[in-house]
C-alpha cells in the first residue's frame, strides 16, 4: 500500500515508521524543513494548509495522522493553542484532504488522554477530559466522526497510551504506569493492522501493553484488528510461565 504519514517526522513516526515501511511504500508529510528519513520519501507540509495536504494525499491508499503539537511551555496559552491547531484544525484539514483526494482509509493516532481518568475507562466510555491536551484529542475524535459521516471515510482511531522504544519500555518496569505502557513493536503492529482495516464509519479503540487486562481492556482491537500486545518484561514472562506450570 501507499501510505501518507502526516507528522511522521515526530516521536511516534520515528518510533514506528520504519516498521510500517517494511511492508508499505511510505511518504511522510511534516512541517520540519529538510527532513531526511531513510525509510520514507518526505515533503514539507503544514497541517494548517489543507491544499498542500490534498496534494500530498493524491494517489495514496491510506493516510496515517500522527502530527503532534509542541511539548514546549507545557500548560501555557501558546502550548494549548498548538494542541488545538494540530489535534482539531489540522486533523480536520487532513480528513478534508483525504476526501478531496479520494482516499477513504484513515488511521489516527489518538490518545487515552481523552478520558479524565483513563485507567477506569473502556472503549465504550464517554470521553470527558477537560485539560487542553485531552480536550483537543477528544474534539479531534468528534471531527473524525463527522468526517466519516460527511464523506464516507473509513476511520480507525488508535487510543495510545505511553508508546515508547522497546528498550525504554523494558527499562520502565518500576514506573507507576509500567503495566499500561506500550512498546514500539506492539504500537507498530497495531498501526500495521489498522491500515489494512477497511470498514465504514469511525471506530476508536485502546492500544496498551497491559497484556493481562488488569487496568485496560483491548478487546475491541483484538476483535477488529486481530491485535494483542506481545511484549513481555522478563518478570512478566517468568510469572506467566510459573502460572502455566
Amino acid at each position: 500500500m501507499k501510505l501518507l504519514i502526516i507528522g511522521g517526522g515526530g516521536h511516534l513516526g520515528r518510533l514506528i515508521g520504519p516498521t510500517l515501511a517494511e511492508s508499505h511504500l511510505v511518504k511522510v508529510a511534516d512541517r520540519m524543513p529538510d527532513l531526511r528519513l531513510g525509510w520514507a520519501t518526505t515533503i514539507e507540509v503544514d497541517v494548517l494548509d489543507q491544499d498542500a495536504l490534498t496534494r500530498a494525499a493524491e494517489g495514496m491508499d491510506a493516510i496515517v495522522y500522527m502530527a503532534m503539537g509542541t511539548k514546549e511551555g507545557w500548560g501555557s496559552p501558546a502550548w494549548a493553542r498548538s494542541q488545538f491547531d494540530v489535534n482539531v484544525t489540522g486533523l480536520y484539514n487532513a480528513l478534508q484532504a483525504a476526501a478531496r483526494a479520494d482516499v477513504r482509509r484513515v488511521v489516527i493516532a489518538g490518545s487515552l488522554s481523552v478520558f479524565d481518568a483513563f485507567l477506569s475507562s473502556t472503549d465504550d466510555s464517554t470521553p470527558d477530559a477537560v485539560d487542553a491536551y485531552g480536550l483537543s484529542k477528544r474534539l479531534g475524535e468528534d471531527v473524525a466522526r463527522a468526517a466519516a459521516t460527511e464523506h464516507g471515510l473509513h476511520i480507525t482511531i488508535l487510543r495510545l497510551v505511553l508508546p515508547m522504544a522497546d528498550d525504554v519500555w523494558l527499562a520502565s518496569s518500576d514506573d507507576k504506569h509500567a503495566i499500561v505502557m506500550t512498546s514500539a513493536s506492539d504500537t507498530a503492529a497495531a498501526f500495521g493492522a489498522a491500515v489494512l482495516r477497511d470498514e465504514p464509519g469511525c471506530t476508536a479503540m485502546a492500544i496498551t501493553g497491559d497484556h493481562q487486562r488488569r487496568h485496560l481492556d483491548w478487546s475491541r482491537a483484538e476483535r477488529l484488528l486481530g491485535w494483542q500486545p506481545q511484549s513481555r518484561r522478563p518478570r512478566d514472562a517468568a510469572a506467566s510461565s510459573a502460572s502455566e506450570d
